[in-house]
């Protein structure tokens, strides 16, 4: 494609922010699902329920897509059912020792994550 002036300059750059901010918003999706997966996986499952809910692992959450400043971010965790209780078992109480499974989560996905960001971020 040959450009001629700074007209068709100017109008390849903007399609190109177009083309670039759609692949990062696809990106941070992919990578938030990522996560989630992870997070589910690794969420332990009592086999006592006192709440007379289902498991905390079928109350994991994915947030919409935020943009602030031109950084995007999705939320992941739990949803307002169940997710105060998820602190419990992850940091721990007087009776129970901590899981910390949230952190293993987030370090279990951090590959996985920043290889599906390059595999959608691909020029």
């Amino acid at each position: 494609m040959a450009v001629t002036g700074e007209a068709g300059l100017m109008a390849n750059l903007e399609r190109l922010e177009k083309t670039e901010e759609a692949k990062a918003r696809k990106a941070t999706r992919d990578g938030a699902k990522v996560f989630e997966e992870r997070l589910k996986a690794n969420t332990p499952v009592s086999h006592e329920d006192h709440s007379g809910k289902t498991p905390l692992r079928e109350h994991t959450k994915r947030g919409n897509l935020k943009t602030t400043g031109g950084e995007f971010e999705v939320d992941v965790g739990y949803d307002k059912e169940k997710g105060y209780i998820a602190h419990f078992p992850n940091s721990g109480t007087s009776k129970q020792r901590p899981q910390h499974f949230i952190e293993k989560s987030q370090e279990e996905s951090k590959t996985a994550v920043l290889a599906k960001f390059v595999e959608d971020l691909q020029v």
